[in-house]
């Protein structure tokens, strides 16, 4: 894609964006599995762990994981103007369908085919949210760490069976990782 003229790229990060940002009705979870059909499968710009990496900075960073996400995308495909064109786009389609909701909110909430359709969204959503997890479950698998795979079982059974607090688990498993890669370090040298 770095070969396309810069035009090009505008257009296609505008029109990739706007599309994901309609499809992602669920929040940030929906958004990785629209990023990969758009980025690595379709155009074939990033590979799905480049696309991970991202997904992690975009998490860590303050605000909307879609926005930010389309923010590192558009930038690696077209710079600063690709950052900013892909956040106008991921807003956009969210923007304009709040707008027309709030207008017609008293006829929309008490419609019970919409409550229907909203509540078979959510099914779905939860499919869609299932299949990314067991797809960056295989990523972590395929690298073989067994620190890892250790790792992921112990803070899925402490978040689920024990209901653990996510930010405990969150800082837990950031100090754990300090400490091994600091053992890790001074084995090397």
């Amino acid at each position: 894609m770095q070969n396309k003229s810069l035009l090009y790229r505008l257009m296609w990060l505008f029109k990739a964006n706007i599309i994901i940002s309609c499809m992602a009705i669920g929040g940030g979870y929906m958004i990785m599995p629209l990023m990969k059909k758009q980025f690595v499968e379709k155009g074939q710009i990033f590979t799905f762990d480049e696309l991970i990496e991202m997904y992690a900075i975009s998490q860590s960073a303050p605000g909307a994981i879609a926005i930010n996400l389309s923010a590192i995308t558009g930038y690696r495909v077209a710079g600063i103007l690709g950052a900013i064109l892909s956040c106008i786009a991921a807003v956009l389609p969210p923007l304009v369908i709040i707008s027309i909701v709030a207008t017609c909110y008293q006829q929309l909430i008490n419609n019970h085919a919409i409550n229907a359709a909203l509540k078979g969204m959510m099914a779905a959503i939860a499919a869609i949210i299932i299949d990314v997890v067991i797809e960056m479950g295989k990523n972590v698998a395929r690298t073989k760490e067994p620190l890892g795979l250790v790792t992921v079982a112990v803070i899925f059974f402490a978040a689920f069976v024990f209901d653990v607090n996510a930010i405990l688990l969150i800082v837990s498993a950031l100090v754990f990782y300090t400490i091994i890669l600091n053992i890790q370090a001074r084995g090397q040298k």
